[in-house]
């Protein structure tokens, strides 16, 4: 095992729980700088396993630190405590490696307590008295903000959930998602129709998605079934004006534009620097039928009544996909969850003024906060039904609103 990983690893934990940066961009980073796939695969796994386990992790590890030490030996603490505690690693190599690790970091001097400490977390038993919010694996705030507003019980089940490693799901866009699953069995890959979406299919979370049939083809996206539930909650009718807006990376736009190609699709999004990559998978995923645009969704600068249908996947806290970004949970706030829930009423009010009367459109977001859910939509005259999707082992947590003009 390359202990360069294990450098790697505290790295990126240090800079999504100091800095806030996202998990997955510092992979990918990361990633280019391994050529052994297996050490890619390891380097993911001890990132967002300490994201998954960090709670009771930490209790584990700091029962045997007087004082708290600097942030990237304390997490080196962690990336050690989890190889003993949750990987079939032989514990004197999983010490071993993590201490040479920070025996090659700035904090070198530190080597002999983590050395220490994780040779005391092996010769024990994983803490016994966890808070509820430790045992969940969640900030104290979020979980007892889903204690109180769901019940004790479906918090419960949530952080279950999340703290299990979720299967690959893709969206077929040919149409033929049986022929698709028979592919993937004669490449010996398993594969198992999703139940939200009848081009959903469900593979094992280690599957290569390079090596799928079709890829090069663009035969399927990347795309939980829940998100595609949610795109394919829009009314979509022969010849409609269709706008998808936050649109990047693409693959909701790519459904749309492929279950209905005599659409005019235009996918709008604010970032310049995601629109190369929505192109991109426009391109590889043979939609033809779209019109990229970089605008603001709150200030549009098309007309009023421009679109018969429109799909707002607006940001938010991503508190619904927690099971495959476990680091949301710790970027995002009560503060963030307010000030998202602004924007999304402002997207809103936006997305309405520029649809067509009897156009239709989708409200959806990746959260389950009520405050990023009912509450943005609830005083909407337009507003004609919505749901809530709770996090489970086969989709993520979603909400989805049909508003109508």
């Amino acid at each position: 095992m390359n202990r360069n990983v294990r450098q790697q690893a505290v790295d990126i934990l240090v800079a999504v729980l100091s800095e806030g940066t996202k998990a997955d961009m510092l992979l990918e980073r990361a990633a280019a700088t391994l050529a052994d796939t297996r050490d890619r695969g390891l380097l993911r796994e001890l990132v967002y396993g300490v994201l998954r386990r960090y709670f009771s992790l930490e209790v584990d590890a700091s029962r045997y630190v007087q004082a708290k030490p600097e942030d990237d030996v304390r997490l080196a603490l962690l990336v050690g405590t989890y190889q003993i505690r949750h990987l079939r690693l032989p514990v004197h190599a999983a010490v071993h490696a993590t201490v040479e690790a920070v025996k090659h970091s700035r904090h070198a001097r530190a080597a002999g307590l983590v050395n220490a400490v994780l040779r005391r977390v092996a010769d024990s038993d994983p803490p016994a008295k966890l808070k509820p919010h430790q045992r969940a694996e969640l900030p104290q705030w979020l979980y007892a903000a889903w204690r109180d507003g769901f019940g004790a019980e479906r918090a419960a089940q949530i952080a279950a959930v999340f703290q299990a490693v979720p299967e690959l799901a893709v969206a077929v866009l040919d149409g033929d998602r049986d022929a698709w699953i028979r592919d993937a069995h004669h490449l010996g890959i398993e594969a198992t129709p999703g139940e939200l979406s009848a081009q959903a299919v469900l593979l094992p979370a280690s599957t290569d998605v390079a090596g799928l049939p079709g890829y090069e083809d663009g035969r399927f996206t990347v795309m939980d079934q829940a998100a595609q539930y949610a795109a394919l909650a829009l009314d979509v009718r022969p010849g409609d004006k269709v706008l998808d807006l936050c649109a990047a990376p693409g693959g909701k736009t790519a459904l749309l534009a492929r279950r209905h190609p005599d659409a005019e699709v235009t996918a709008v999004e604010l970032s310049a620097a995601r629109i190369p990559r929505l192109e991109e998978n426009l391109a590889r995923l043979k939609a033809a039928n779209v019109t990229v645009q970089q605008a603001d969704a709150t200030a549009l600068a098309f007309d009023a009544a421009s679109f018969d249908a429109i799909l707002l996947d607006a940001p938010c806290s991503a508190s619904g996909v927690i099971r495959r970004h476990p680091d949301a949970k710790f970027i995002h706030d009560k503060a963030s969850v307010v000030r998202h829930a602004d924007l999304q009423k402002r997207m809103v009010a936006e997305a309405l003024r520029v649809l067509k009367p009897g156009g239709r459109l989708v409200y959806a977001v990746c959260s389950i906060h009520p405050e990023e859910n009912e509450w943005v939509v609830k005083d909407f005259r337009e507003l004609q039904s919505s749901e809530r999707l709770f996090p489970s082992e086969s989709h993520d947590g979603f909400f989805i609103a049909r508003l109508g003009k």
